[in-house]
């Protein structure tokens, strides 16, 4: 029975989206969710449930990011026991219109799921995430601007939702100030007890070791290994919860490797062991003095790549294979994660981003390519900036997909559908992947239209 309620609660969730779209924005939402009206009692919501209290609220404007604490430590907070999320009106990072969104941070069993990292003998680690806090992805006016509500799930499994409020009045009532300078790669650098060592070594006479400093520390060494240390806690802020939550194999060493022999680009390697240290090989490219990979902030952005590869879980089996070609959803994840966690971080040029897009939206939904079935299969912009994108429907959506990828039940037939299902099973349980795709899309188009 509980799990029949389970479902209509998610349901009916995902339903009574409908009556919150105008025209205006009705672009923006897939059509299933546009033809049901709630009838309130009595014109209002129901009785006795109240907005959550707020107990903290800052924005960082590297991942454009809001995170939302609610206080549920507050012992007034009469039905905070109940409290299961938040629907969240705010505008969109791409197109820019006011949307809304219903978000469940903590999808059944997920805020204490517990893993096995192959790559550590199996070793457990448990994720500790709090239903609490809800993160959403808006540019600094959409922050000034954003209205929610929150949803409870009464003792019958039924959805109640408290009244709109706007966020600043929200604040007001607690005393709080929402910090707009928050920089949540540098809790990750504090929070660290030991930074992370980064060396570097070059077999080029063209571009030794010397020539990586002039062009990121202005000759210094400690200023680049300094540098080089912001992206990776760039990286592990896009990537991880906190930095007590890590989604990854965390490394104390990193070395980079320039090699006058490497072609095809860069590559992350195990060095000299997993547990011990990563390393990243990076082309001299001493043929071409121009090249693009020894200007910023391309360098920037290639590493910040090859970082994410270095911590990067992975599933065992991919759900679509093509036989003798390729696995599409592990080789898609593979490319498409890292580069949705450097999309997030803005790690990339408007220009080359915009002919990204481009070429994104132009492809066929199903048979894009010759080696994939699916357009989000294809490998590192196409999918990394579609899986960024999906932190509209859940801000930490690039966070909780390395989780997915080791649980039990996904890993050994992991897909992203699969993934993006269970992510969103309490908020959207009918949404498909081509409804995201399609929507995505319209709103490509319009930040095309607009850039």
């Amino acid at each position: 029975m509980k799990h029949w309620k389970d479902i209509a609660f998610g349901l009916f969730v995902s339903l009574t989206l409908a009556a919150c779209y105008g025209e205006e924005d009705s672009f923006a939402t897939p059509d299933i969710y546009k033809d049901y009206q709630p009838v309130l009692k009595d014109g209002n919501t129901v009785a006795g449930y109240a907005a959550a209290p707020l107990k903290e609220a800052k924005y960082d404007e590297v991942l454009n990011e809001l995170y939302l604490t609610w206080d549920g430590s507050n012992s007034g907070w009469e039905k905070r026991d109940e409290y299961v999320g938040v629907e969240v009106e705010f505008n969109s990072l791409l197109s820019g219109k006011k949307i809304k969104r219903v978000m469940i941070p903590n999808v059944g069993d997920f805020g204490n799921l517990t893993v096995k990292r192959r790559d550590y003998g199996n070793e457990p680690t448990t994720l500790r995430l709090s239903k609490y806090r809800t993160v959403v992805v808006t540019d600094r006016y959409g922050v000034e601007e954003l209205r929610f509500r929150s949803i409870y799930k009464d003792a019958d499994g039924a959805r109640q939702t408290s009244d709109w409020m706007n966020l600043s009045d929200q604040a007001d009532k607690y005393e709080l100030q929402v910090d707009m300078n928050y920089a949540a790669w540098q809790y990750f650098k504090t929070s660290q007890a030991a930074q992370v060592q980064i060396s570097f070594e070059s077999d080029s006479e063209i571009r030794p070791v010397s020539a990586l400093y002039n062009l990121i520390g202005n000759g210094d060494e400690a200023a680049t290994q300094e540098e080089f240390r912001k992206w990776y806690y760039m990286d592990c802020a896009a990537m991880s919860f906190d930095p007590y939550n890590l989604a990854f194999d965390p490394y104390g060493k990193l070395r980079v490797f320039i090699k006058k022999d490497q072609t095809g680009g860069a590559y992350a390697i195990d060095y000299p062991t997993h547990n011990e240290g990563r390393g990243i090989v990076y082309p001299a490219s001493e043929s071409n003095p121009n090249d693009a990979w020894w200007k910023l902030p391309d360098m920037q952005h290639v590493f910040m790549h090859e970082m994410g590869h270095c911590v990067q879980w992975m599933p065992k089996q991919g759900k679509y294979i093509m036989e003798g070609v390729q696995d599409c959803d592990r080789q898609g994840y593979q490319e498409g994660w890292p580069d949705a966690v450097k999309v997030a971080s803005k790690g990339y040029i408007l220009a080359t981003q915009k002919e990204e897009y481009q070429a994104a939206i132009a492809k066929s939904y199903r048979n894009p390519q010759s080696d994939k079935y699916f357009v989000w299969q294809v490998d590192y912009n196409t999918s990394g900036a579609f899986m960024s994108w999906l932190r509209l429907y859940n801000g930490d959506f690039v966070r909780m997909l390395p989780w997915t990828v080791l649980m039990d039940e996904l890993t050994s037939q992991w897909s992203l559908e699969d993934a993006v299902k269970y992510i969103l099973k309490e908020s959207y349980p009918d949404i498909t992947m081509e409804e995201l795709w399609n929507e995505y899309k319209t709103e490509v188009e319009v930040f095309l239209q607009n850039n």
